[in-house]
Parts: C-alpha cells; sequence; structure tokens
C-alpha cells in the first residue's frame, strides 16, 4: 500500500515511506488509480463513504482486501467441509500443502491424505 501510494502521490512518498517513484508494470497491468488497483476499493468505499476514503491509507484498503479475501476464503472453506462455523472445522478438514506445514502443525500432508483415500477405493 505504501509502496503504492508513494508513486501515485509523490509529495506523500516520504510521509509514507514508498520505495517506488513509479508504479511498476505489473501493478500498471491492473490499473493507475486506486479504485483499479484494489479489489476491495469499492466495497470499503461503500461502507465508509466517499468522502471519508480521502483519508484511508492505502496500506487500510490492501489490510481491506486482504481480509475480504480471507473472509472469502473461509467461506468456501466451510462450504466445502459442509460446516457452519468456523468453530466446526476439525483438522480432519483440512490439508497441509506441504511436508514442512505438515510436520510444523501436525495436519496431514495433501498427498498422504489422497493416497489413503486412494487405497480405500482401491481395497
Amino acid at each position: 500500500g505504501s509502496n503504492i501510494e508513494g508513486a501515485l502521490n509523490p509529495d506523500r512518498k516520504e510521509k509514507v515511506a514508498g520505495n517506488w517513484d513509479t508504479l511498476p508494470k505489473t501493478v500498471k497491468d491492473i490499473g493507475e488509480s486506486p479504485e483499479q488497483i484494489f479489489a476491495g476499493y469499492e466495497s470499503l468505499k461503500a461502507r465508509i463513504g466517499a468522502d471519508e476514503m480521502k483519508n484511508v491509507p492505502y496500506g487500510a484498503i490492501a489490510a481491506w482486501t486482504l481480509a475480504d479475501k480471507l473472509g472469502a476464503g473461509l467461506q468456501q472453506l466451510l462450504a466445502g467441509a459442509r460446516k457452519f462455523s468456523v468453530t466446526e472445522i476439525t483438522r480432519g478438514d483440512i490439508v497441509s500443502a506441504n511436508r514442512e506445514t505438515a510436520h510444523e502443525t501436525g495436519i496431514r500432508f495433501i498427498t498422504d491424505v489422497q493416497d489413503e483415500i486412494a487405497r480405500k477405493i482401491l481395497s
């Protein structure tokens, strides 16, 4: 957020500790204004009002967008597990995407779970 804010508003670059002088191509491909760059811009604007948006740092808009994406991901997880509350999710409902995570959390590695399911089907 601060890099984008510094690039779009050079007068604020030092205040927000931005590192970019201009937007990189990967960001420009998405857009050149906060409304285009941040997927959560319009939903935040609808919640707090257009007048208040000019007071919101871009980093906060980025955090809002991240929280919205996490919320959507949780909804998808709950729907896929056919659960109606996060507290109903158990370790059996989720898998680790890599061995390191499996080792650190004790949540089974996805290919181990898939192997077990395949073996049950074949037996």
